[in-house]
């Protein structure tokens, strides 16, 4: 019964120490269009036609832009570049920020020398445990 409850209680363990969990390696940033209602502020708080025309070919629009938001443009003072670039700019769709996981196989360097001990250790650990040995060498 002894040996129940401590199996029990050290199940937990030896899973632990057999998964481990490493992130993803790089991260595909989020795309945020730009709403034509933003490139007005964006002109009315002063920003450039470059700047602004940079943010458009990264990012895109979320919609066309109309008449009406060409107009208020203008009225902002935008150049008749930007006006061009608005009116060009590809339609895209909001997108979160999605993880990279890059393959790899058992013997590469980051997973052989960092998480290769991490089963092992816990397992020897817990084994010791549940044998009641705790690091004592016995000689059968």
């Amino acid at each position: 019964m002894k040996m129940m409850k401590r199996l029990l209680f050290l199940a937990p363990m030896l899973l632990a120490g057999c998964v481990f969990y490493a992130g993803p390696d790089a991260w595909i940033p989020a795309r945020n269009p730009l709403p034509p209602e933003q490139i007005v502020e964006l002109k009315k708080a002063g920003a450039s036609d470059a700047s602004i025309r940079a943010e458009l070919h990264e990012h895109g629009v979320l919609r066309k832009a109309n008449s009406d938001d060409l107009v208020a443009l203008k009225e902002a003072g935008a150049g008749d570049d930007l006006l061009t670039a608005v009116a060009a700019a590809p339609v895209r769709t909001p997108q979160e920020a999605q993880p990279v996981y890059y393959r790899r196989g058992y013997y590469h360097d980051d997973y052989y020398y960092r998480y290769s001990a991490v089963p092992v250790i816990a397992t020897a650990l817990s084994l010791n445990y549940v044998f009641g040995r705790w690091g004592t060498c016995r000689r059968w």
